[in-house]
């Protein structure tokens, strides 16, 4: 059901009235979470945050998404009117967090992180399962977005695909992982196709290391959906973006294949491109282009790839909710 986004004033402002739900709406702009996680976050029974969560959704302030089994809630990225009033003056008024319920948000976060880092510790690209770590589909698009004679930093690189073809291309390439054993097997790839020269570093998505404005174009393959917090990802992309600089995705578009989180650590299953596009303006990026590319491939899932440029200056903003989850 699409949200509601013309709820009357009255209806948003009574869903707020009570502190509890005031606290969640405050938590819901940190990110997208499911009940379980919601309740072990503000140490609250199942059927008060459920309650709450109901009341929050019928003022149109929430969104419920389903992935799989689970349902992850946010605040509504399609927002208008009194509404959307309203959750800014709750990312500036609201409650603070208490340190303790803090904590157990980076808590959260640091589990949905070591689901992915344990199982890149381990992965063997050769498990046919590891095909779907990339998509073909994606690469062509990729690398001809890629302006020439650039720096470009793949981010997220993995064992090195994308990079023997960016390397042809840009004037200095940069790989980034967070898996030493992933970037082993990149410069095995690289020496084997005579690209050397390549930089590969070590580094998390969300820390990376590069100075800002580094790089004249970032890319990020099939990596995102690794993440769980796709929005702190694309901020820190834009650190390391020289002004005007370009950023490449390319990923999956939303999907029912649960497989996918438990085998290969997933921590969303696809994106829809309004989210992504809400998101990309959130962290400061502007001239957003999405384009939905379904594959050929019996079998295989669709996927997308968007284009932004870096704005010279975002303004600050405390929402970074994805609307699925991990």
């Amino acid at each position: 059901m699409p949200p509601n986004t013309h709820s009357e004033p009255v209806t948003i402002l009574k869903s707020l009235a009570d502190p509890g739900r005031l606290l969640l709406a405050r938590l819901l702009l940190e990110g997208a979470f499911n009940v379980s996680e919601i309740t072990d976050i503000l140490a609250a029974s199942q059927s008060t945050i459920s309650r709450h969560l109901r009341i929050l959704q019928d003022a149109g302030l929430l969104d419920g998404r389903r992935e799989g089994r689970q349902i992850f809630y946010a605040w509504s990225t399609e927002l208008a009117g009194p509404a959307a009033t309203m959750r800014a003056f709750v990312a500036q008024h609201g409650p603070e967090l208490p340190e303790a319920v803090r904590r157990r948000v980076a808590l959260s976060w640091e589990s949905r992180r070591e689901r992915s880092a344990s199982f890149f510790r381990t992965v063997d690209a050769a498990d046919p399962a590891a095909a779907w770590l990339g998509s073909p589909d994606c690469l062509p698009h990729l690398v001809q977005s890629v302006p020439s004679n650039a720096v470009v930093a793949d981010v997220g690189t993995g064992t090195g695909r994308l990079l023997e073809l960016l390397f042809h291309r840009a004037r200095k390439v940069i790989g980034v992982d967070a898996s030493p054993e992933m970037l082993s097997q990149a410069r095995g790839r690289l020496v084997a196709a005579g690209a050397s020269e390549v930089d590969l570093r070590l580094g998390d998505m969300a820390h990376l290391p590069l100075e800002a404005g580094e790089v004249d174009c970032a890319v990020v393959n099939m990596a995102l959906h690794h993440v769980p917090e796709p929005v702190t990802v694309l901020r820190e992309l834009r650190r390391v973006l020289a002004p005007g600089g370009l950023l490449l995705v390319g990923d999956f578009l939303p999907h029912d294949e649960e497989w996918m989180r438990e085998t290969l650590a997933d921590q969303w299953l696809g994106f829809a491109p309004a989210d992504l596009s809400h998101w990309l303006d959130l962290a400061g990026f502007g001239d957003v282009d999405i384009t939905p590319l379904p594959s050929d491939s019996p079998g295989a899932l669709d996927v997308f790839v968007a284009r932004a440029n870096r704005r010279p200056s975002a303004a600050h903003n405390v929402t970074t909710q994805p609307r699925a989850g991990a």
